[in-house]
C-alpha cells in the first residue's frame, strides 16, 4: 500500500468513526475487491466523493482495506461493506435505486478495480464489549466457520463468556452468513488498535485467570466446526 494512502488513514481516523450496537433488524452486505497498488488512492477518492455527496438513508457504508488473510481471500485488497435494517436494505437493492448517478460511480469505479473476488450478504446476531460510538475500532479481525458449526449455540456460549467477563480492549459482533455454503456464520473482533489486536488477548488471559477455566468451557460449549476463513482489515472510511 502506498504511504500517502496510509497516512491519509492514520489523518482521518479521529473523525470518521460511527459504529453501532447489533440490532435485532441489523442486514449487511460486503464485497471483497482487488485493487492494483497504483489504482488505490483513486478508488478511495471515487467511493469517498460519491457516498459523501449521496447519503444513504439508514445504512452505514464502510471501505476497509485488507492486511492480512489466508488463501481464501489472496486477491482481495480491500472490503466495501453495507449494513442497515431490512427496509433501508431492501430500498437500496431495489432497482428504483440504480440512479443515473448510481450508474455513472458503478462504470467509473469500475475502471479501477481488477475484480470482484467474492459477494455476501448475511444478518448480525449479536455484540459484546464496549459500545462502538463511544470508541474507535479500526482493526478488526474476522473469522468464519462452515456449516457444522451450530451458531445458536455459539452465539449464546460467547454471549455469556463475555458478559461475565467484560472487556474494555476490543468489542465484537456474531454475525450469520446467507450467500455461501462454505462461510455460514463467524465474528468480527475489533479492537481500538493494531498493538491491540496482537497483544490484548494474552494480556487479558495474563491479568484474568479466572477467565481461563470460563474458556475451556466456552471451547466444550460453542456449538463446534473449523474455522473456514481468517483475515484481518482496517477501516479506511465510513459514510
Amino acid at each position: 500500500m502506498k504511504k500517502t494512502f496510509i497516512l491519509l488513514t492514520l489523518l482521518i481516523f479521529n473523525s470518521i468513526y460511527s459504529q453501532t450496537k447489533v440490532t435485532t433488524d441489523e442486514h449487511w452486505s460486503a464485497y471483497a475487491i482487488s485493487v492494483q497498488p497504483q489504482n488505490e488512492e483513486t478508488v478511495f477518492n471515487i467511493i469517498d466523493e460519491y457516498f459523501s455527496e449521496h447519503k444513504l438513508d439508514d445504512i452505514r457504508v464502510m471501505l476497509f482495506s485488507i492486511l492480512f488473510a489466508d488463501q481464501s481471500m489472496v486477491e482481495a485488497t480491500h472490503e466495501i461493506v453495507f449494513v442497515g435494517n431490512s427496509d433501508s436494505m431492501s430500498k437500496f437493492y431495489s432497482p428504483m435505486n440504480f440512479t443515473t448517478e448510481w450508474n455513472l460511480f458503478s462504470s467509473k469505479i469500475s475502471n479501477f478495480i481488477d475484480k470482484t473476488v467474492w459477494a455476501l450478504n448475511g444478518r448480525g446476531l449479536a455484540s459484546t464489549g464496549p459500545d462502538p460510538t463511544e470508541v474507535v475500532y479500526p482493526y478488526e479481525q474476522i473469522l468464519n466457520w462452515g456449516p457444522e458449526r451450530d451458531i445458536q449455540k455459539f452465539r449464546k456460549a460467547w454471549v455469556e463468556l463475555n458478559k461475565k467477563h467484560e472487556r474494555t480492549d476490543r468489542s465484537a459482533v456474531i454475525f450469520t452468513i446467507t450467500s455461501s455454503a462454505d462461510h455460514k456464520c463467524g465474528v468480527v473482533l475489533r479492537y481500538p488498535s493494531y498493538k491491540a489486536m496482537l497483544t490484548s488477548n494474552a494480556e487479558y488471559a495474563k491479568n484474568n485467570p479466572s477467565w481461563q477455566k470460563d474458556w475451556q468451557t466456552y471451547l466444550k460449549e460453542n456449538g463446534g466446526g473449523q474455522i473456514t476463513r481468517n483475515f484481518s482489515r482496517i477501516l479506511l472510511k465510513e459514510w
